[in-house]
């Protein structure tokens, strides 16, 4: 596969729309379509979107990790192969290294430039993105990669550690650039969607992604330190200068204008509206449980709800604490095996023929298989072109703090005061979520015994729940249980390779030019077989055990 080629035409350019005035014909040796005449802020911008855009469609409703997570399940026969029953096939990286292509002339102009400024945006840009490819697949072409023009169509499948040190280097040699800028080292306000030219943004930023992967890393400090990284420096470091409130988030909002810079689920995306997901049980049942004003953000109470206390059928409207009404008709009930609750999610790895009659009880009637009223909807919001509540978000002011309350827990990273930055991780989740807006009392909340950090018997499954609540249809949640195995979610009956959630995505396709295979076949080689993986089968599968979690019982043994 050919990932290294300079894509023709450069995405970059439709971005930024760059017009070209006309020009001397005479001057045969000057390209105005050539990269290097293209201004890094039209390139910035295409970087920066389709970056969060990538981690966005990641996490989202219909997406894998949004399944594994159980966040959502599929209502129907549509996409429950891999939802519901975890049966993932290859997943092509061409997107992540066209985004890195691109990326790579904002640095090589930043270096001929000598803009240490766009050089710093890029290494951090850089980091998110290969960080994000070997958190997906492990080991991946690194080193060699985007360097077609140089003949090298082929790169190797770099070890992940040494993709793990380049990106804390990078990161490191970012903030370096961040601290000395100079009034000479600019960028288009308008160009960096994400902070409009702020340097102290950019560096609060990079020491955020620092602080991210020196926890991923913590299970393999020794390893790290023979590479010459040492974890415990990079997160004291990066600590001292990371996000302190959602304000620092790197975090933006789809515009809403065309299908290319609108929400996947809105019309301009998606005509027919996404029905067939439902909200996954286990999520929503512990939003319940909890008590927690994040529910009514996210989800809809159901159109029909089962009621012990109603003799006939009633219709009653609905107020939210956001001011949100709905019409929902209470139905009489005697069962004892129906869902009387306002709010529905569907159970994990259901059948679909069970799946589409959930919590139907005796009602006879053949509603379309989308809409089954017994089961809440996924908020109408994620049917929308834009919305508040709905950004793309690449890292957050409140994973940082669970970052530090799970490294202040650990007591080895120079974190102090679990309990504080625990707080704060779970009251930014919820300001991101507006809950604020309505009168809400955080500390009753809090003193809960299923939510108080004091009174929670295991502490870091705490941590990690409520990192899981507050990350809904993110995708960091995934890769925090591979590494803790928090929250315990187990897989449902339908899961295609037993009872264990998948931990990895699988290569693309392999090219079969013999250096492509040579290089292919190594990466695999080095993966670790599981129990879950059927005997015959490659070690390219969604459950065979990438280096970073080699050697661990995580998630599972």
């Amino acid at each position: 596969m050919k990932f290294t080629n300079i894509k023709k035409g450069i995405a970059a350019l439709t971005v930024g729309g760059l017009l070209f005035s006309c020009q001397d014909l005479t001057e045969i040796d000057k390209n105005p379509n050539s990269p290097e005449d293209v201004s890094s802020n039209y390139i910035m911008t295409y970087v920066l979107s389709n970056t969060g855009k990538t981690f966005f469609s990641l996490g989202r409703d219909g997406s894998k990790i949004g399944a594994a997570m159980q966040y959502m399940q599929a209502g129907t026969n549509e996409g429950a192969a891999v939802i519901n029953q975890y049966a993932w096939t290859q997943e092509s990286w061409n997107g992540y290294y066209e985004i890195l292509r691109n990326n790579q002339l904002i640095y090589d102009k930043g270096i001929k430039e000598n803009n240490r400024f766009f050089q710093a945006i890029a290494l951090t840009m850089r980091s998110a993105v290969f960080g994000l490819l070997t958190d997906l697949y492990g080991d991946i072409p690194y080193t060699e990669s985007l360097k077609a023009s140089s003949g090298l169509f082929f790169p190797k499948y770099d070890e992940q550690a040494v993709v793990y040190k380049g990106i804390m280097t990078d990161l490191k040699q970012a903030v370096t650039l961040l601290n000395s800028l100079e009034s000479k080292d600019a960028v288009n306000p308008t160009s960096d969607i994400l902070y409009k030219g702020d340097g102290k943004k950019w560096r609060k930023l990079a020491n955020s992604l620092r602080l991210r992967y020196a926890l991923r890393l913590s299970d393999k400090r020794s390893e790290m330190s023979a590479l010459g990284v040492n974890i415990q420096t990079e997160f004291t470091e990066a600590s001292a200068d990371a996000f302190t409130s959602n304000s620092d988030d790197a975090s933006m909002a789809f515009v809403g204008a065309s299908a290319d810079n609108s929400a996947p689920g809105g019309p301009l995306n998606s005509p027919n509206p996404n029905f067939l997901l439902k909200p996954g049980q286990p999520f929503v049942n512990k939003l319940i449980a909890l008590n927690d004003p994040r529910l009514q953000r996210w989800i809809q109470p159901v159109q029909r709800k089962w009621d012990t206390k109603v003799t006939k059928e009633t219709t009653v409207t609905v107020k939210n604490s956001y001011g949100e009404s709905y019409s929902v008709v209470y139905v009489p009930t005697t069962a004892t095996n129906v869902d009387t609750s306002l709010y529905v999610g569907l159970p994990v790895g259901l059948a679909i023929t069970q799946a589409v009659a959930y919590n139907k009880g005796n009602d006879a009637t053949a509603y379309n298989n989308e809409r089954n009223p017994y089961i809440s909807f996924l908020h109408e919001r994620y049917r929308k072109n834009t919305d508040t509540y709905v950004p793309m978000n690449i890292i957050t002011y409140s994973e940082v703090e669970f970052i530090l309350a799970e490294a202040a827990l650990a007591g080895s990273f120079g974190a102090t005061d679990a309990e504080g930055h625990y707080k704060k991780a779970i009251r930014a989740s919820m300001d991101k979520a507006g809950v604020f807006t309505a009168s809400y009392d955080y500390e009753k909340y809090y003193a809960q015994p299923l939510v108080s950090y004091a009174s929670a018997s295991n502490k870091l499954e705490r941590i990690m729940e409520q990192k899981w609540l507050s990350s809904w249809f993110g995708i960091e949640s995934w890769f925090d249980w591979r590494r803790t195995g928090f929250p315990a979610l187990k897989a449902g009956d339908v899961a295609q390779f037993g009872k264990a959630l998948p931990i990895r995505y699988m290569y693309p396709s392999p090219n079969q030019d013999p250096s492509y295979l040579t290089n292919y076949n190594s990466a695999v080689e080095r993966l670790g077989s599981t129990n879950y993986i059927p005997s015959g089968q490659s070690k390219d599968h969604p459950y065979a055990k990438m280096w970073l979690i080699q050697g661990t019982s995580k998630p599972w043994n």
